[in-house]
């Protein structure tokens, strides 16, 4: 930029031979980054004959905050040291005067950029550092493994302003995984996938290390499934994904995937280097977190546990209650509470001994903890109930629940009685949220209001809390 007239003999030729592309222009808007004309220069030169209000006016152009990150190179045509403090002081990043040494000009521009890459690396550095210790903060203060999983995925994505990222629990071999946190739908738990789908995951699993894809439409590890997609009709908005393979106690316990959509720009090696970072410090937080529960859960086992049909005991049944009643309303999920109620044990007690009617609660108790899913949770009641906790389970979830348990208690064989003599259920069930239920003990209130209904009827004995409240 500047006076052509002042601009040295051969300084174009030199800066090309220097590995520059020179572009030249006597007016900032055609080349602000505002206007759509593409990315700003790395430096500009402006030619002056000396250094006066007419530089300054220049240099003061070149304050808009677009430019303001550029250097400023002054080429003033007069041969007056004191111009260069001059120019300095108008604004200029360097300055050089009459007669200009094009070789000194050169290594001059070489090292400014030099000078600014590397302090943009370190505020690059910095920054990603001061992110990873906010991250590690946050989820260092979380209690458990899940909250802690659910944490690093919600802070990676917002960190890296990633449209998808999620942790998978599975294991090298298995076909299956578990979607266990997800940062754009947090409200996502326990999502059966088929791994089959992803051969990224498969391929980090296989070779337990990171796998970056640029290019899914491109790439030959997608190569089988492409055809399904193109069958199917399936629109792939995905671009790139990379896999982060999760270890805990020196096995692959699930892996961390991140994907953008087509019109996100891709990933970058510094991204996935701070993300492996991140993963590595977790896993450390995680295995101290599972000894930590591991030693606990040792200590409360006798009081966790109901001897006789080894299911919760009542303690261990308050505890996940109020865990499932403020995951509940943090995330706005729904979960149900069942209580059963075994009809005829005063019956066989008395037609067969307390010894038989204890067998029949055992084997009871054993049927509801195999057959309820991994999630749910079952303990005992009282002396002839049980209460169960299904987590994201609405009320038709929850009956579907009564009716899977009926369906195994009639097929189970009971070497006490006869085959026509089975325990018969009664139920009770409340599902959060309810306009009722402000907190745990409304829930107990509910369901067994509900149970009393139940046993009142003639056919179906599953009461709710709906009918109860009309």
């Amino acid at each position: 930029m500047g006076d052509a007239a002042t601009r040295p003999d051969g300084l174009e030729r030199s800066l090309v031979r220097g590995g520059y592309v020179v572009m030249e222009t006597d007016t900032t808007p055609g080349l602000a980054p505002d206007a759509g004309d593409g990315p700003p220069p790395d430096v500009i030169i402006i030619t002056a004959s000396r250094a006066d209000e007419h530089l300054g006016a220049r240099l003061q152009s070149l304050e808009s905050s677009a430019w303001r990150v550029v250097p400023r190179v002054a080429v003033l045509g007069e041969n007056d040291r004191d111009a260069v403090t001059r120019a300095l002081a108008f604004g200029a990043d360097d300055a050089v005067v009459s007669p200009v040494h094009l070789a000194e000009l050169n290594a001059r521009i070489g090292a400014r950029l030099r000078t600014r890459s590397d302090a943009a690396a370190i505020r690059t550095t910095m920054r990603a550092q001061e992110q990873m210790f906010d991250i590690l903060q946050e989820v260092s203060t979380t209690l458990r493994s899940d909250e802690i999983v659910e944490t690093l995925v919600r802070r990676i994505g917002l960190a890296l302003e990633l449209s998808r990222c999620s942790f998978i629990l599975t294991a090298p071999g298995e076909e299956f995984g578990r979607v266990v946190a997800v940062c754009e739908s947090p409200s996502t738990r326990d999502l059966r996938v088929d791994l089959r789908r992803y051969p990224e995951v498969l391929e980090a699993l296989h070779t337990d290390q990171p796998v970056f894809i640029p290019d899914v439409r491109t790439h030959p590890l997608f190569e089988e499934i492409r055809p399904h997609w193109n069958a199917q009709g399936v629109q792939i908005d995905v671009r790139s994904v990379a896999v982060i393979p999760v270890t805990l106690q020196g096995r692959t316990a699930g892996v961390l995937l991140l994907r953008t959509r087509r019109t996100d720009p891709n990933l970058t090696p510094e991204q996935l280097e701070f993300v492996e970072k991140l993963a590595n410090a977790a896993t450390k937080l995680l295995e101290n977190e599972e000894r930590r529960a591991g030693i606990a859960r040792r200590q409360v086992s006798a009081l966790s546990t109901d001897m006789l049909t080894g299911c919760g005991s009542l303690d261990a049944l308050d505890r996940r209650i109020r865990e499932e009643f403020e995951r509940a309303r943090r995330y706005a999920l729904s979960f149900s509470l069942i209580l059963l109620d075994v009809d005829q044990l005063r019956s066989f007690n008395e037609r067969f001994g307390n010894v038989v009617g204890d067998r029949i609660m055992s084997e009871l108790g054993g049927i509801l903890q195999r057959e309820l899913r991994a999630p749910d949770f079952v303990s005992r009641y009282g002396g002839d109930e049980f209460a169960l906790v299904l987590p994201e389970t609405d009320l038709e979830g929850a009956r579907s629940s009564v009716g899977r348990v009926r369906q195994i208690i009639e097929s189970h064989p009971f070497p006490e009685l006869a085959a026509g003599d089975r325990p018969m259920l009664s139920a009770g069930i409340v599902t959060f949220p309810h306009p009722s239920a402000t907190e745990t003990k409304d829930l107990f209130a509910l369901v067994e209001a509900a149970l009393l209904r139940g046993k009142s009827q003639a056919n179906g004995r599953i009461g709710t809390a709906e009918s109860v409240a009309a």
